[in-house]
């Protein structure tokens, strides 16, 4: 049971997705009319061929199997079959304000690479005041390569000022050179008639 991407439209819809085979993701199936439907992925809408028995409202766990500049594969993980996993472990990180954030980090499948070629994290903060932040940092090819993306206005400026300080700050604690893009974050929003 696959489903299909155009490519051209991940690109346009989450450029700094990068799908590599034996990724899995959650998605869910905002709508679907015949065999093409509306999957909600990290919160973006990406129009895609779906099988027979996904339904509108189902939430998926998807294993990307290719990726070309034609299409991008992606098979249905069936969950029951798979072995238990491990309780995600619960780090407590303080915040400025005193209050903690509770991260949760847990094994996942890689792609195959050895982690000195690749790693990466990627972590969404909800902030009450300024919405989600999304931080991606990878270590590719012994470079720390790091993506914010902020909601439109005050968060992404807030966040373009921070900035450098934040590339320094990363730059001491990890001791690899920084390459940091701050970018603006799409939010959805449903209209209800």
């Amino acid at each position: 049971m696959q489903v299909f991407v155009d490519p051209a439209l991940l690109r346009v819809e989450m450029p700094e997705l990068v799908l590599r085979p034996g990724m899995t993701l959650a998605a869910r199936v905002a709508e679907r009319s015949g065999s093409r439907g509306i999957l909600m992925l990290a919160g973006n809408p990406l129009s895609a061929e779906l099988p027979d028995q996904v339904k509108a409202g189902e939430k998926l766990r998807l294993r990307v199997m290719e990726v070309s500049a034609e299409r991008v594969v992606m098979k249905l993980v069936d969950e029951s079959a798979q072995p238990q996993q491990q309780t995600p472990t619960v780090v407590p990180v303080p915040l400025p304000d005193g209050r903690l954030a509770h991260l949760y980090t847990e094994e996942r499948e890689g792609d195959g690479r050895r982690e000195s070629e690749q790693a990466a994290v990627s972590v969404t903060y909800r902030s009450p005041s300024l919405g989600a932040i999304d931080f991606r940092l990878a270590i590719e090819g012994g470079v720390l390569t790091v993506g914010v993306r902020a909601g439109r206005g005050r968060p992404h400026e807030l966040a373009q000022q921070g900035a450098d300080l934040l590339r320094e700050a990363l730059a001491r604690a990890s001791g690899r050179s920084v390459q940091l893009a701050v970018t603006a974050r799409d939010d959805p929003i449903d209209v209800y008639a």
